[in-house]
């Protein structure tokens, strides 16, 4: 699937591309594994620092304001990251006390506008809603440029260094057909191939026939699941037996399949409208020297 590249948000200095580009956010509990834990309310005190109660409810506002995600919560996380997730918080808490020195700094007060609006973007992407006619109108309108799949050819190969020994191996094939060539097929592969597919029993998996050389692209162009090429076809690597085991014409991928990108990407167009007008909205002007 090809990309698009839709220009880029330098109020965010984010790139908004289309597909699937998840803005560095951590959705849900995706990549922890494991079973929340028990009990947790967001009144549920977790530490005390200086007499001071930590509550879940709390350290989920650092959470969501560290992640840019408002959905992310301690009580839908698993149990073992429960306890990392506080001590973090804590440790944040003792180190503040010296930190928050700089906050009349012009660098800090710049760095929390920057943050701000990096926060303000992701929240107001999450708000932004794309309906599945809106999602699949963007479907069929684009299928040709950026869903459409390449013919691929799913093979297995038997490469030797010298024509003799193909032929000889061609012959001991001949006759079989269906599991029995296949196996038959695999097992001369193992034993006589110089290429790495060999320990696979030459099989090469799924492969749009461009992507080989031209000999063997021409030579699977016009065969049939199931057939063996019945001359060795040279390239420069050797001698290849080829065998064909399925094939897979120009398609589309499906609607469903796509449709969590397409939908992001819809997002991002509209956050794009939404940021222009904003930017139309304000008197620029600039005195930037000249070199």
């Amino acid at each position: 699937m090809k990309k698009i590249i839709i220009g880029s948000l330098v109020t965010a200095g984010a790139l908004f591309a289309f597909p699937g580009m998840m803005g560095g956010q951590m959705k849900g509990n995706a990549g922890m594994l494991g079973q929340p834990m028990k009990g947790l309310t967001d009144n549920t005190v977790l530490a005390t620092v200086d007499g001071k109660k930590i509550t879940v409810k709390e350290i989920n506002y650092y959470l969501q304001g560290i992640t840019g995600d408002n959905r992310i919560r301690l009580q839908d996380l698993p149990a073992k990251h429960v306890s990392q997730f506080v001590k973090q918080y804590v440790e944040t808490l003792e180190i503040y006390k010296k930190a928050k020195s700089i906050e009349n700094t012009p660098q800090f007060k710049a760095a929390k506008m920057k943050l701000a609006v990096d926060m303000w973007l992701k929240n107001r992407l999450n708000q932004i809603k794309v309906s599945d006619a809106e999602a699949k109108k963007f479907y069929e309108e684009n299928k040709d440029i950026y869903f459409k799949t390449t013919p691929q050819v799913k093979a297995r190969h038997i490469l030797v260094k010298d024509e003799k020994t193909a032929e000889k191996l061609i012959n001991e094939l001949k006759g079989l057909k269906g599991k029995a060539l296949e196996e038959k097929f695999a097992e001369l592969a193992k034993k006589y191939s110089i290429g790495p597919s060999k320990v696979q029993g030459g099989e090469l998996g799924w492969f749009d026939p461009k992507q080989m050389v031209p000999a063997f692209a021409e030579a699977v162009k016009n065969m049939k699941p199931g057939e063996m090429t019945l001359k060795p076809v040279k390239t420069r690597f050797g001698y290849h037996i080829i065998l064909v085991e399925g094939k897979k014409d120009n398609n589309y991928m499906p609607f469903e399949q796509v449709k969590p990108q397409i939908i992001e990407y819809l997002k991002r167009v509209k956050l794009q409208k939404e940021l222009q007008k904003i930017k139309n909205s304000s008197k620029v002007s600039y005195s930037i020297p000249k070199n």
